[in-house]
């Protein structure tokens, strides 16, 4: 029961983006993110993903936030990096 001392106490929330993160990270990457990512290694640009997969740039970038969050890094070089020390591509 709160107090009157915690009545002017902000409640503490956590971000989406974090909560997110913390749900996906250490779990393995789907055959969709796999091919994404070996896409992505070899230079392909969103578009051009988007356009081999027949898909919409706005998945692609959804399959990349995904294996961002998965991998535990912030963007494709450290995304690429990781693949390789982890032998998935």
């Amino acid at each position: 029961m709160r107090g009157p001392e915690d009545a002017f106490l902000p409640s503490y929330s956590v971000p989406n983006a974090v909560r997110r993160r913390l749900s996906l990270s250490g779990k393995p990457l789907t055959p969709a993110e796999l091919e994404i990512l070996r896409w992505a290694s070899e230079g392909k640009t969103v578009w051009e993903i988007s356009q081999i997969r027949a898909t919409s740039q706005a998945t692609v970038k959804f399959h990349l936030r995904n294996i961002y969050c998965k991998l535990d890094v912030n963007n494709r070089v450290q995304a690429m990096n990781e693949a390789a020390r982890q032998g998935l591509c």
